[in-house]
């Protein structure tokens, strides 16, 4: 898909950076992202890219979801994603490429790191920092749920004070997918 000096490409954004604002408004006030809007987005994003370059068209877009679904897999098997921002991701790349999925991710990711951090020292806990990086690290080195969270982001969200530990990573891929539009990456 070349950068946005193509059409298709344009459409491409268009269509993504929309569906991807509305799921943020839908994860920031519900913290969970809908089936409705992520898998239409992914069907559609096939079809587009089927239609316009046949093969090697549903390539790209096969090619895109699987980028999406490895980006966030690891973090959902460990409890702290959703299935919907897996799902989103995917649905992302069905639309914009491999690459471009993982320049989402990458911002997201640093978007996410930076609003963590902004959220720990709103709360004073920024000497927590050290402590949650080497409890994420185990996390990540046991890839399984033997160490993963004390509770799964599914049940954090259930809680009251649910914003003071759960950030909508819907919000994140968002700002991923308009950066990316706005910079026109690969």
């Amino acid at each position: 898909m070349g950068g946005l000096d193509h059409p298709a490409a344009w459409i491409a954004f268009v269509v993504t950076v929309v569906v991807a604002l509305v799921a943020a408004v839908f994860d920031f006030r519900r913290f969970r992202v809908p089936n409705l809007l992520t898998f239409p987005l992914c069907l559609s994003g096939l079809a587009f890219h089927t239609l316009l370059g046949g093969l090697g068209g549903l390539r790209f877009s096969v090619v895109g979801i699987v980028v999406g679904i490895l980006a966030l897999l690891l973090f959902y098997i460990l409890g702290v994603m959703g299935a919907g921002d897996v799902k989103l991701l995917a649905a992302v790349g069905s639309w914009i490429g491999a690459a471009n999925t993982v320049a989402v991710f990458c911002v997201a990711g640093v978007v996410t790191g930076l609003c963590s951090l902004t959220a720990l020292a709103w709360q004073r806990r920024l000497r927590d920092v050290p402590v949650i990086l080497q409890v994420s690290l185990l996390q990540m080195m046991t890839l399984g749920r033997h160490l993963a969270a004390t509770e799964s982001v599914s049940v954090a969200v259930q809680q009251a004070d649910r914003r003071r530990y759960v950030l909508p990573f819907g919000v994140m891929i968002a700002i991923g997918v308009l950066t990316v539009a706005v910079l026109g990456l690969s």
